[in-house]
């Protein structure tokens, strides 16, 4: 009796948390409402700290847009790619199998990544082309200001192998153990 009245109450509980989540989800609509003004707003200030022309600032949406259509194929083919390592880890083939499919899906990613990289920077530069030497050097000085903030928010870590220092580095030696030679 009393674990039934338990799994009662545990459900009645767990039913009204899951109940007070589902009732108030946030609106899809207001989050990128919020989101596409704020990337409006930063790009409004970007253009005014740069002091962009009307002329230089069609140019540069079309040199955006010409991007974000270049970079969205790769981008698309990534993704296929990291869902296929999830199919993988999930398929019932050996444990080896696994591990060198990953491993070559994870090569082609790398390769992928290299070839947005390359788009980014392109763009990038047919940007800067657009601008002239004090708006060239106010946009040097964002990007310093950004990796500046960067830096601050993110730590380096210490190197080892790239993946940061392992807990077993970072543990206080203990001193050897006493020996009392059998006596107690």
């Amino acid at each position: 009796m009393k674990k039934t009245l338990s799994l009662l109450f545990t459900a009645i509980i767990l039913g009204a948390n899951i109940g007070t989540a589902m009732a108030m989800p946030p609106s899809q609509d207001n989050v990128s409402i919020m989101h596409k003004h704020s990337k409006a707003q930063m790009r409004k200030e970007f253009e005014q700290r740069l002091n962009l022309t009307e002329k230089q600032k069609e140019k540069a949406r079309i040199i955006h847009k010409q991007g974000r259509e270049q970079i969205r194929p790769v981008m698309m083919q990534i993704d296929l790619k990291r869902q296929e390592i999830e199919t993988v880890k999930l398929s019932r083939i050996s444990v080896k199998m696994q591990e060198e499919k990953i491993a070559q899906l994870n090569a082609e990613i790398k390769e992928l990544e290299k070839q947005a990289q390359e788009i980014r920077k392109k763009n990038s530069q047919e940007f800067e082309k657009l601008l002239n030497k004090k708006q060239k050097a106010e946009l040097d000085k964002m990007k310093a200001e950004g990796r500046a903030r960067f830096e601050q928010k993110h730590p380096p870590r210490a190197p080892f192998q790239g993946l940061g220092t392992p807990n077993f580095l970072l543990r206080p030696l203990l001193p050897p153990p006493a020996h009392n030679n059998g006596l107690r």
